[in-house]
């Protein structure tokens, strides 16, 4: 009995003892957790990180954002070892406080390796990390010499282009806007925003898809979105100061100035950029430039952050040009051929802001005002000759031009997060007003040659003006509810209304006398607006691999026109079912696919509808329609990324389809016995678009890189001729390969090469197929001798084929010798010299309904320009 007492009392108490030691030694385990990264603070992902302790043998990988942690470490002394491709080995022992169980190390920074002797090594440091709808370009993997831009970077980032002016292209799409560290920069001045900052202070580049404010606060994404850059700064970098200033002259009068400056501080930043030249060559004709802009971000206060742009811009051209036009009919085809001398000065005033009020963590509103004036004058001369069968006519032209422009406009957005997790309501509203005038001098003289030789004489001479006022507002509401913890329901409401109104007066000038008359038949006072609803629902999911939307729309609109000089009213009702449906599929941290479709409404433009006629081309007569019904557009877009940082590869390959409900095509009439052709504009279906885009870069040795890229374009073009329905197939295909060496302090080269065809084929007429061939070969770089000198080189040749006579093939040639001198290299002189050949001209190709139009432009030509340039920089205590 006492044996038995004993056990029931030492039972419990044993189990309690065991009870105490498995708590005290749960008690005692840690979960540790730290980042791994590199000096600048950039995340390294796929890290191996190894835990060692007398009771511990631990192992993990840091993940994208370069985190990783251990679980369950039961011992207090630790010893931790870091291993990534291209970066020294880290070890250290940490002791660990024993009362905590949370312990959240310091990041740890691991340090460039220096031995840079095998392949696996140096693909390691050219990573491109990928997420749902951004790409992101580590920048130390594209270095690029001291004192350079971060356009330098960006020209050589996979599946990204620059061209001559600064415009970005991204996997196929062009880049609308600019931002610093997630604000806007220069607005959408994209050239001066990638040409204004050093690129040493740079972390990273992100090509974002950007779905706009309700997106970036809710992560609901919908619609078709647009390219965004996003440049981010190391973090020891967001205080200092650059300024870089340039003056140069040359032969042929050539001229440059500029000065280019940042001041950042944190939150706050302000940049100006002033420049004047003559020397901008990448476009056609012959131009000068001369602009002020202004870049400003501050956060007032920890609730209101502050931040736009103001650019003045003063530009000339002069263009002298050959123009080719083919208009296909089904039994003959129409030509014309002009040249051209166009003046045009213009003058430019823009603001835009934003205005960001954050109250507390659940109410965010954005207000985002725009102003803009501008002006416009133009003097164009041209001599055109017109053929059709066995009748021409020749026509000299003026006109003389002058317009002017008024922009006020306001968003303003508004979100509310409820404290239910994941439920929002948002709400948008535009606001814009436009108002603008152009008054007009035309004059043609034309000759003309029927099909027995015989010939007649014609004069005109028009005085017009036109005003005209434009008035656009829109609400949209959305409100957001979670069904589950991964799903969320939208509901969502549009209301939208354009207004529209135009006044013109044309008078007819007596050539000999100078009397005016009044055209009633080319005046009239018309109006017209054009008004949407639109109801909708969608269906979200997002898991980790996973996210997809799916829903659909109602939508009617009413577009409504008033010809108030003729009392003539029209009024048209469409109502469409707009489904909508985005998928993102996320195979790996590598490697993700992306499926949209988005349907929309779009109103007839104001020439189109307005019911007169413009013969300021006796030869080429335009009258609008105002029975014309809104186009309905459907988009599809499947795109496709993918990244191997271990190897250096990526590709980028994404395929676009258009399908167009109630097209606005042109219908085209050829009068009998004559060479005059009546355009107006009708509603069609048929017509659709559809291109493919790819790039696929990888290294080939140490320092030599690959990029093979093309795409395609095909479109169904859909016209009536002489009241048949005319339809015209245009394929263009274009394949090309890069290749860029890249050895720091020594060269730094891309060879391209391109092959473009274009087809366009007429199913339905007896006509031959028109094709066009064009290759391109280039080389363009830098050597660098002594640390101090640089040449600069650009080559190229474009061989055409198919155009017609008189379109040449271009060989350019243009150098630069630079010299770096001074403290830190602050100084430099530059000799250049552009178009060695004296060859460069502008070729192009344009296909829509049924004409085609080749166009050959003059260009800058030879020239030498010496130029000095001086640069101050510091950051972050450099």
């Amino acid at each position: 009995m006492m044996f038995i007492g004993r056990r029931k009392i030492l039972y419990p108490l044993v189990c309690l003892l065991f009870y105490f030691c498995f708590t005290a030694e749960a008690q005692h385990n840690k979960k540790i957790t730290g980042k791994i990264q590199d000096t600048l603070g950039v995340a390294l992902p796929g890290s191996l990180i190894k835990l060692n302790s007398a009771l511990d043998t631990l192992a993990t990988a840091a993940d994208i954002d370069g985190n990783f942690s251990f679980s369950q470490v039961k011992d207090s002394i630790v010893n931790i070892s870091v291993n990534f491709m291209g970066f020294q080995p880290f070890k250290k022992t940490y002791h660990l406080s024993k009362g905590i169980q949370q312990i959240q190390l310091k990041p740890i920074q691991l340090i460039e390796s220096s031995n840079l002797l095998n392949e696996v090594v140096v693909v390691a440091v050219n990573p491109v990390i990928l997420k749902e709808d951004t790409v992101e370009y580590d920048a130390r993997a594209y270095p690029v010499r001291e004192g350079d831009a971060v356009d330098a970077v960006i020209k050589k980032l996979p599946g990204v282009e620059v061209d001559k002016n600064g415009n970005i292209t991204a996997q196929g799409d062009p880049i609308t806007k600019i931002r610093l560290n997630g604000k806007d920069y220069f607005g959408d001045d994209v050239a001066t925003a990638i040409q204004n900052l050093p690129a040493d202070i740079i972390k990273n580049l992100q090509i974002i898809d950007d779905y706009g404010d309700q997106a970036n606060v809710t992560g609901l994404k919908t619609g078709t979105p647009q390219k965004v850059l996003n440049i981010n700064l190391q973090p020891d970098k967001e205080k200092g100061y650059f300024t870089k200033t340039t003056a140069g002259a040359g032969t042929e009068d050539r001229y440059v100035g500029s000065i280019k400056a940042n001041f950042l501080n944190g939150d706050q930043q302000i940049a100006a950029n002033g420049s004047l030249n003559n020397i901008q060559g990448g476009s056609a004709g012959i131009s000068s430039h001369k602009s002020i802009k202004l870049n400003y971000r501050d956060k007032w206060n920890d609730k209101l952050v502050s931040y736009g742009s103001y650019r003045f811009n003063h530009n000339t051209n002069q263009t002298l040009e050959s123009v080719a036009s083919q208009n296909i009919y089904q039994d003959f085809t129409r030509f014309e051929d002009q040249q051209n001398n166009n003046n045009n000065k213009n003058y430019s005033h823009r603001l835009s802001w934003n205005f960001e009020y954050r109250p507390n963590e659940l109410n965010y509103l954005k207000i985002e005002p725009d102003l803009s004036f501008e002006k416009n004058n133009s003097l164009n001369t041209g001599f055109t000759t017109t053929q059709l069968q066995q009748t021409s006519s020749e026509r000299i032209s003026s006109q003389d031009q002058y317009r002017d422009a008024f922009n006020f406009g306001t968003r303003v957005f508004y979100n509310h997060k409820f404290n239910k997790s994941g439920r929002n309501l948002s709400l948008h509203a535009v606001l814009n007003s436009s108002s603008g005038g152009q008054d007009q001098e035309v004059k043609n003289d034309y000759e003309n040659i029927d099909s027995l030789g015989n010939r007649s004489y014609e004069n005109q001479y028009q005085l017009g003006e036109n005003q005209n006022s434009n008035f656009r507002n829109s609400l949209r509401a959305s409100y957001i509810e979670p069904v589950t913890e991964k799903s969320f329901i939208e509901v969502n409401y549009e209301w939208s209304r354009t207004l529209t109104g135009n006044d013109r007066r044309t008078l007819d000038v007596n050539p000999v006398s100078g009397e005016e008359v009044l055209n009633q038949n080319l005046s009239n006072l018309y109006d017209y607006q054009f008004t949407t609803n639109r109801a909708g629902i969608s269906y979200r999911v997002k898991h980790e691999k996973l996210n997809y939307i799916l829903g659909f729309a109602a939508q009617p609109s009413v577009l409504n026109g008033t010809d108030k000089s003729r009392n003539i009213n029209t009024h048209k009702e469409t109502f469409n079912f707009i489904p909508t449906a985005r998928v993102v599929y996320k195979f790996s941290k590598e490697q993700n696919f992306s499926a949209n479709y988005q349907g929309s409404a779009q109103q007839p433009g104001f020439v189109q509808l307005q019911p007169i006629t413009d013969n300021s081309n006796l030869q080429n007569t335009i009258t609008g329609n105002p029975n014309l019904k809104p186009e309905f557009v459907h988009q599809m877009k499947l795109e496709y990324k993918k990244s191997n940082i271990k190897r250096g590869r990526t590709m980028f390959a994404n395929i676009g389809y258009n399908c167009v409900e109630d097209k606005i095509v042109s219908a085209k009439t050829i009068i009998p016995d004559s060479l005059r052709q009546e355009t107006t504009y009708m509603n069609t279906d048929g017509f659709y678009n559809a291109r493919a885009v790819y790039s696929f870069s990888f290294p080939l040795l140490k320092k030599l890189f690959m990029t093979y890229y093309g795409g395609s374009n095909l479109s169904n073009n859909i016209a009536f001729t002489n009241n048949e329905r005319h339809v015209g197939k245009n394929l263009s295909v274009r394949q090309g390969v890069k290749f860029r060496i890249d050895i720091e302090d020594i060269v730094d080269t891309e060879v391209n090469a391109s092959y473009t065809h274009n087809k366009t084929s007429y199913g339905n007429t007896n006509l031959v197929n028109r094709n066009t061939n064009q290759l391109n070969i280039g080389i363009e770089g830098r050597n660098y001798f002594f640390k101090d000198l640089v040449l600069g080189y650009d080559f190229s040749q474009t061989i055409n084929q198919g155009f017609g006579t008189g379109i040449s093939n271009p060989t350019l040639l243009s150098f630069y010798l630079e010299h770096r001198f001074l403290k830190e290299n602050r100084g430099s002189l530059r000799l250049q010299g552009f178009d060695l050949l004296n060859q460069n001209t502008g070729v192009s190709r344009d296909v829509f309904d049924n004409e085609i139009i080749d166009r050959q432009s003059n260009r800058l030509t030879t020239y030498f320009l010496l130029s000095f340039n001086f640069r101050l920089q510091q950051f972050g205590g450099s």
